[in-house]
C-alpha cells in the first residue's frame, strides 16, 4: 500500500519519564514556522535477507526469518538546533552546542504521518533506536533564491523491550478509530499509558 505525504514526524526521547513533556522529551515536526518541517523519509531492513541451503543440485531450503537491518533515512527542513541537540545527545552549556567523544545518542521512539492514495490516515513508528547526523554543510549566497537546505538524519532502530511489543522493531497503523490510534501512540510512548 502507497503512502502518499509526509505529513508530521513525533520524537519521544526515552529517558523514563511516564508522561511525555512537549519541548523537554516529545517534539513534533509538522511545518509550523520555525519549529521545522518533515520532506523525505526511507525505511529499510524490514525484511532479512533470504539464505539458501542447496542440495540435491536444488536449492532446497530458504531461511529469512526475523529482520534485517532497519533504520530510517530522512530529510528534513530547519529543525531547530535545541532538538538536534536532544535527539543527537550533543552538549548544551549557556546555548553553546558542543560534539566530542562521550557524545551519545540517547534511545528514541518515532512516529511518522502520511495518508494513504484514498485518504485515510496512516501512522508508522519505531519502538526504540537512536538518531545520528553525519554531517552540516555551509554554502555561499547566491544571487538567485534556492530552497533552504536539508538537514539528513540517520535512525538506526533496535528491538523494543516492553512486555507488551517485546522484539519489534516497527508498528503500522492505518485507519481512523481514535482508540486503536491511542493505542498505537500509547506503545510509542507518545502519550501516557492508560
Amino acid at each position: 500500500m502507497a503512502l502518499v505525504g509526509f505529513k508530521r514526524m513525533t520524537i519521544r526521547v526515552l529517558d523514563g519519564n511516564a508522561t511525555p513533556t512537549l519541548g523537554q522529551n516529545l517534539f513534533v515536526i509538522e511545518g509550523k514556522t520555525g519549529e521545522g518541517a518533515t520532506r523525505t523519509a526511507k525505511i529499510s531492513g524490514l525484511a532479512s535477507d533470504p539464505v539458501k541451503t542447496y542440495g540435491s543440485d536444488v536449492a532446497y531450503h530458504v531461511s529469512n526469518r526475523g529482520v534485517g537491518d532497519v533504520k530510517m533515512e530522512m530529510t528534513a527542513v530547519d529543525i531547530p538546533s535545541t532538538v538536534l541537540a536532544k535527539i543527537l545527545g550533543h552538549q548544551v552549556k549557556d546555548e553553546i552546542i558542543g560534539i566530542g567523544a562521550d557524545t551519545t545518542a540517547p534511545f528514541c521512539s518515532v512516529m511518522l504521518e502520511s495518508k494513504t492514495a484514498n485518504g485515510t490516515q496512516a501512522q508508522v513508528g519505531f519502538f526504540k533506536g537512536q538518531f545520528s547526523m553525519d554531517s552540516e554543510e555551509l554554502e555561499t549566497l547566491k544571487d538567485k533564491q534556492e530552497e533552504l537546505p536539508d538537514d539528513s538524519l540517520s535512525f538506526a532502530a533496535i528491538a523494543s523491550d516492553d512486555a507488551e511489543t517485546e522484539g519489534l522493531y516497527y508498528v503500522k497503523y492505518i485507519g481512523k478509530d481514535d482508540a486503536k490510534l491511542k493505542k498505537f501512540k500509547g506503545q510509542l510512548k507518545m502519550v501516557a499509558a492508560g
